[in-house]
């Protein structure tokens, strides 16, 4: 029997989708090109050792407004990370500049993607002690072998850190949320040759994150952090694949694993499973990034 136009139709995007999706699969295997960083596969060297759930040990509390545990904005602050991926290892830097005060408190933060070669800087406002509108510095770094740029988004709803009270008021079990819009287009890029998935300007980038107060003992190159507090990352971007007839929308969620030091600030952040959903259907995308922290270096 033959299929009705609607059917021929359907078949024909669900069959495009997943000849994007194969292609995307390829994303983590060795580099295609000859300028891709010769390496072999990389894999991460320090690790993140799960345990019984420590006790913590006292940590002393700054009471700066912009002294957050997982955030620490304290000025001259600066943190140098490594990310690893399948196609190598890639530098950033973040440092706290200086106190740009407008009606709200705003600390200014400098960030270098060297693999890119950018430099950029963002207001931060800082709410006794809650961190507002923090970049969305973290995604970049996980993304390493996916973007040309770093991603150019504004803060919505919702804090990215909360401050230390509220914390210990729940115990140091929470959930909370924040949203992001993008403020630029954006491309994730398919480096073997398929279809790119695109952010619009304004597109919804959702934030949720999750701690029950689990100490697990994590090394880095920074150092070993014997009680790092586990935190629980996802988000999820509306994205459009490209098709030659059109696009059609769907969405990236991608969950991670961070650990932080408080004060010290995130020590490893590592992609646990991501996915895209369109038409109604899921499918897993394989994505291997380590985000480990080098250096801290706390201002005066």
């Amino acid at each position: 029997m033959l299929e009705s136009e609607d059917d021929y139709l359907k078949n024909k995007l669900f069959l495009f989708t997943v000849f994007i999706l194969t292609a995307c699969n390829t994303v983590v295997s060795p580099p295609p090109t000859p300028t891709s960083i010769a390496t072999n596969t990389a894999a991460p060297t320090s690790t993140a050792v799960p345990s019984p759930t420590l006790t913590p040990t006292p940590t002393p509390v700054p009471d700066g407004p912009c002294d957050n545990p997982l955030v620490p904005l304290g000025i001259g602050n600066q943190w140098s990370y490594r990310t690893t991926t399948e196609s190598g290892e890639f530098s950033y830097t973040l440092k706290s500049l200086e106190r740009r005060d407008s009606g709200n408190i705003v600390v200014l933060v400098e960030f270098t993607d060297q693999k890119n070669n950018n430099v950029i800087q963002e207001p931060v406002i800082c709410r006794d002690g809650a961190i507002e509108n923090f970049p969305l510095f973290v995604m970049d770094m996980l993304f390493a072998d996916y973007l040309s740029s770093l991603f150019n988004t504004y803060h919505d709803v919702g804090d990215y850190a909360p401050a230390y009270a509220s914390f210990v008021e729940k115990n140091w079990f929470m959930e909370w949320q924040a949203k992001y819009l993008t403020e630029d287009s954006a491309f994730i890029k398919n480096p073997m040759g398929g279809s790119d998935l695109s952010l619009l300007q304004s597109s919804p980038i959702d934030l949720t994150f999750q701690t029950e107060g689990s100490r697990e003992p994590v090394t880095v190159p920074a150092g070993d952090f014997p009680q790092a507090l586990k935190v629980l990352h996802s988000f999820t971007l509306s994205v459009t694949i490209t098709l030659p007839t059109g696009g059609t929308g769907g969405y990236l969620t991608v969950n991670t694993t961070q650990w932080y030091e408080p004060y010290t600030g995130l020590l490893r952040a590592q992609v646990d499973s991501a996915s895209i959903t369109t038409g109604g259907l899921e499918f897993s995308v394989p994505m291997k990034s380590v985000v480990e922290l080098v250096e801290f270096t706390p201002g005066k």
